[in-house]
């Protein structure tokens, strides 16, 4: 069966792909918004769900998700690359942009699936990275596991991959529908997201 997959088009009608996966709470309309605006930027972008459609607001409930949708993530998001992938309006491969659990699950993905490059907000995870990363962190935040070893990893990695920790900021920073959202650090990321992804 084949993952579900939201395709949005850029006004060109074709461009670089990007498969956006979103963090805990699901495909919310936060992460929805920010696939248009990657649209509207230029990409062909696949809003990938690994949640069979769940969205939630809890901390509690999203760990549910985490615990229920774990073991089939890799698989689905991997369907979710083929079908964009395979998109006629993609033009010059795919990368990849996660929040949180979305990034955690790209950063294992590109060892093994072609993508272009990859964006993660928020994610730490022990890889031999294959493909240049930008990674995105807050100043604080309690949900990391190794984030000093993420930013070490990119520095050691050199150009293009870079890593930022945005000051002042915590966890969810970049999302808009949260209390910690940080307006100007978000767009500061988005900005360097999109210039990074087109580089």
């Amino acid at each position: 069966m084949s993952a579900p997959l939201d395709i949005l088009l850029p006004p060109a009608g074709s461009g670089p792909g990007v498969l956006v996966v979103h963090p805990w709470w699901g495909l919310n309309q936060t992460v929805r918004d920010y696939g248009a605006a990657l649209a509207d930027a230029g990409f062909v972008v696949g809003l990938a769900d690994a949640f069979a459609g769940s969205v939630v607001t809890g901390q509690d409930e999203a760990q549910g998700l985490l615990d229920q949708y774990w073991q089939t993530a890799p698989s689905v998001l991997t369907q979710a690359f083929d079908q964009l992938a395979a998109n006629p309006a993609v033009r010059g491969g795919v990368s990849g942009l996660g929040f949180s659990f979305g990034g955690f699950q790209l950063l294992g993905l590109q060892e093994k699936l072609p993508l272009r490059r990859l964006v993660t907000y928020y994610a730490d995870r022990e890889v031999t990275l294959k493909v240049p990363v930008l990674g995105h962190f807050a100043e604080t935040d309690p949900f990391a596991d190794d984030q000093e070893g993420m930013i070490a990893a990119l520095a050691a990695a050199g150009a293009p991959s870079e890593a930022i920790a945005y000051p002042g900021t915590r966890h969810w920073f970049a999302e808009k529908d949260r209390p910690e959202f940080d307006a100007p650090a978000a767009q500061s990321a988005f900005d360097r997201a999109v210039a990074f992804l087109k580089g």
